[in-house]
């Protein structure tokens, strides 16, 4: 007999244990929901969508479907193709104003500056004069944040401030670097960033934005990672990417490397979602059973054997009639 639990109520244990402390107050963990009933994985992702963004947490919906999720580097690109890089920026300015003494700028459309100006009564030359300080001590030397991804933040937080062609240009550049829309480096080495984003370095890339998404004063960011589509093990041929056996191993190497640098990680919580084969114990298949690093993770050897442990690093999700 499999034991499952309802979602519903892992969903709340998820809330009162994860969400709304332990991850808000900086932690990070990867958890493994898998659902029985396949029926039930888009509610399942949308409820968890909805309880971390009411809780103030950026959320990014990562789909094996559409994204390569053998490869960090299109993980990063995916996650960062949703976050709100405008409004991290706006917010970042915003606090570095007030830490510098200057009164919040009233909201609206028009550029930052000027409305930082029109709330102050001073001129928007002495608005850049000592915010541009502030900045640099905030945004461009940073040491949690990675050199290339903080000197994209300044120039994000620079277009940001001035608004206008120049600004949005620059924004869309550096954006389009960040979201692997534009892989040419000549595209960004104007702004002094000469390092495309790659396998090597997209992990560092991503903790400098768990750092950013805080501090811009939001809780953390939820990744959800839907991997139905690498238990399949026939090609069938349509427009979706399909799993060789050996980028299984290579997905499963990768979620192996986000549960050892949760101890690197601020304020992130990723939630794999699997096929029910993923419970698979055969070595030889494509389920979890076949990586054996990844599997002394994520099981418990110790149980209770009737009650499922709502904690665990991995549970199953069902409805009681559901459950076999």
């Amino acid at each position: 007999m499999t034991f499952s639990i309802e979602p519903q109520t892992w969903l709340k244990f998820l809330d009162e244990e994860y969400l709304a402390t332990f991850i808000k107050e900086g932690g990070a963990s990867v958890k493994f929901a898998v659902p029985l009933n396949d029926s039930s994985r888009s509610a399942l992702i949308a409820s968890l969508s909805e309880r971390a963004a009411n809780c103030g947490y950026a959320v990014a919906h990562v789909d094996a479907e559409q994204t390569r999720v053998q490869m960090i580097d299109q993980i990063f690109f995916a996650v960062a193709e949703q976050m709100p890089w405008n409004d991290l920026s706006l917010r970042v300015l915003a606090r570095l104003a007030s830490e510098a003494g200057f009164t919040p700028a009233a909201s609206g459309d028009g550029r930052f500056i000027t409305r930082l100006a029109e709330a102050n009564r001073t001129e928007e030359g002495t608005i850049r004069l000592e915010l541009r300080p502030a900045m640099e001590r905030g945004i461009f030397k940073h040491r949690k944040l990675s050199k290339d991804f903080r000197v994209a933040m300044m120039h994000l937080s620079q277009a940001e401030l001035s608004g206008g062609e120049d600004g949005l240009t620059k924004s869309e550049v550096i954006t389009d670097w960040l979201t692997g829309r534009n892989k040419a480096i000549s595209a960004v080495k104007p702004y002094s960033i000469f390092t495309s984003i790659n396998r090597a370095n997209a992990r560092h890339l991503l903790e400098s934005l768990l750092v950013w998404v805080r501090f811009a004063g939001m809780a953390g960011l939820l990744i959800l990672l839907d991997t139905k589509r690498v238990s399949l093990a026939r090609n069938p041929r349509d427009e979706a990417v399909f799993y060789s056996r050996a980028a299984v191993m290579d997905h499963y190497e990768v979620l192996r490397q986000f549960i050892d640098a949760t101890d690197r990680m601020r304020g992130c919580l990723v939630v794999v979602i699997p096929a029910q084969e993923f419970l698979d114990d055969d070595p030889s298949g494509r389920g979890l059973g076949a990586y054996q690093a990844l599997k002394f993770r994520v099981f418990d050897e110790v149980h209770d054997r009737a009650l499922v442990n709502p904690m665990a690093s991995l549970v199953r999700l069902a409805d009681p009639d559901e459950s076999t």
